[in-house]
This record gives structure tokens, C-alpha cells and sequence, in this order.
């Protein structure tokens, strides 16, 4: 439960050093001039949308109500998404666009959908664990340890 965490930062680090990286200079500088235009602007939506499944599930973990999971997540991803757009517009050579907001906003959505569609297939026991395990530690409250 702990490792998701780092797995979220990580991944949002490796998504910011994608954004202000500069096509022709350095390494990803020319990674990026490798890839076609719109392939980069096509890549939104996957991006995003993994990052806001991975807030979405570290909040489930964590105990939280589905929708208010769906909520902060999508709206984590498209906040984060405006960040990366605007230290984007900073890079050298790099311009912020409406249009990569835009998909890094359908990306979320698409990401909670697929999370509600789950949610609604799965049994009601599998669906119900996490925030069980996460909500058992006010009980033993004041308990003597065994």
C-alpha cells in the first residue's frame, strides 16, 4: 500500500521532465524529435489517464468513498496536466497547448470510467476489502495488542 506513493511521484517526474525537455537538446531532447508530432500529442491521454488511475487506486487503498476517489483523481491529473502545460510553456522551443489539456482531461475521464465499469463488475466482497482493511484500525483503538 505504502509503494504506491512513490510510484505516483516518480511517474509525475517522469512526466514534468517530458514536458520542459527541449526537442535537439540532450537525451529526451532528441527522443522527443524522434517521435512524430501528433504520436506526442496522441500520448496525452494514456499519460494522464495512468496517472489518475494510479491516484485513484492509491485512494482506495487508502479507504476512500469510489466517487470521492473518481473525483480528486481526475481533477489531480488535470491540475497536474495545467502544471506540466505551463513549465512547458517555460521550455525553450516548447509551447503550452489547450489541446494537450484537453487530452490530458479525457485521459482522466477515460481512466475513471474504466474504474467505475470495474467497480460495478467486480463481486461486492472483492469490492469492499480495501476500504475494509483500511477502516479496521479505529477499532482496535485503546485494544491491548495480541
Amino acid at each position: 500500500m505504502f509503494l504506491i506513493v512513490p510510484v505516483i511521484t516518480g511517474y509525475m517526474l517522469l512526466l514534468a521532465g517530458l514536458a520542459v525537455a527541449s526537442p535537439g537538446i540532450g537525451f529526451t531532447g532528441s527522443l522527443l524529435h524522434l517521435v512524430p508530432d501528433n504520436w506526442r500529442d496522441a500520448a496525452h491521454v494514456p499519460a494522464y489517464g495512468l496517472l489518475a488511475w494510479l491516484a485513484m487506486v492509491g485512494f482506495r487503498l487508502r479507504g476512500w468513498p469510489l466517487r470521492y476517489a473518481l473525483f480528486v483523481g481526475i481533477v489531480f491529473s488535470g491540475m497536474f496536466g495545467l502544471w506540466t502545460e505551463v513549465a512547458q510553456g517555460t521550455a525553450p522551443g516548447r509551447e503550452a497547448s489547450f489541446h494537450d489539456l484537453l487530452n490530458d482531461l479525457w485521459g482522466a475521464l477515460m481512466a475513471g470510467a474504466l474504474m467505475l465499469w470495474q467497480h460495478s463488475t467486480s463481486t461486492p466482497t472483492a469490492r469492499f476489502v480495501p476500504a475494509l482493511k483500511a477502516n479496521l484500525h479505529h477499532l482496535k483503538k485503546g485494544t491491548p495488542s495480541r
